[in-house]
């Protein structure tokens, strides 16, 4: 895509300062935790009947925030191996990823950040404040989440810890009902062994997301 140039003559990819990115990076990387963190505590919860146990959750954040950052690592490794491959090439380049030489300081300054945006992902995987805060609020969330699809589907989540406790233990009635009745009632269907996903299905499903950095010139 074309940069787009300010009046003043500057593009926009000029005003974007390294700091900026690696800080948006980092809220995007914690929200990213954090959503994750409240599905788990919900299926922890109804699915499995597990306990919150607090030091679980702060070494299993603290795990994934230096799993993210090793990723960021690994993309550094990746373009400075480019951009000293580009180093030795001159001309226009052919296509998005073919790196010349006059890309090599845009390829640094990216490389730069990406350790920059490791070394406060580190960091945050290590401040146990930060991470107490973070299970703390999805915690809530899910709380939230729970509560309201239980008493209203169609009212925004409680505020009021009375309701929210007095909600939690209706489910818990409901789900020990449930629990009860699927004991003493017959099989109606024959049970799909454990793995065995139905046709056109998988078992298990996984997305991820590479960014892939684009030359600064054209063909």
């Amino acid at each position: 895509m074309a940069e787009r140039a300010e009046p003043g003559g500057a593009t926009f990819s000029d005003l974007i300062r390294p700091k900026d990115v690696v800080g948006d990076a980092l809220l995007l990387a914690t929200a990213a935790v954090r959503i994750a963190v409240k599905n788990l505590l919900i299926v922890r919860a109804l699915r499995d009947g597990a306990d919150y146990e607090q030091e679980w959750w702060l070494g299993a954040v603290a795990r994934e925030f230096e799993l993210i950052a090793a990723e960021k690592d690994a993309d550094a490794e990746r373009l400075e191996a480019v951009r000293e491959a580009s180093k030795r090439k001159r001309g226009r380049a052919t296509h998005p990823g073919d790196f010349r030489a006059t890309d090599a300081p845009v390829l640094k300054r990216r490389i730069r950040i990406l350790r920059k945006i490791a070394e406060r992902l580190r960091a945050v995987s290590t401040d146990e404040a930060a991470l107490l805060k973070l299970v703390a609020e999805a915690r809530t969330a899910a709380l939230d989440e729970i509560t309201t699809a239980r008493h209203d589907p169609g009212r925004g989540p409680t505020a009021d810890p009375v309701e929210r406790a007095s909600a939690l233990a209706e489910l818990a009635e409901d789900l020990a009902a449930l629990t009860a009745a699927r004991e003493v009632a017959p099989p109606t269907t024959r049970e799909r062994p454990p793995g065995d996903a139905p046709e056109g299905r998988s078992s298990r499903e996984a997305a991820s997301a590479q960014q892939t950095p684009t030359s600064s010139h054209g063909p």
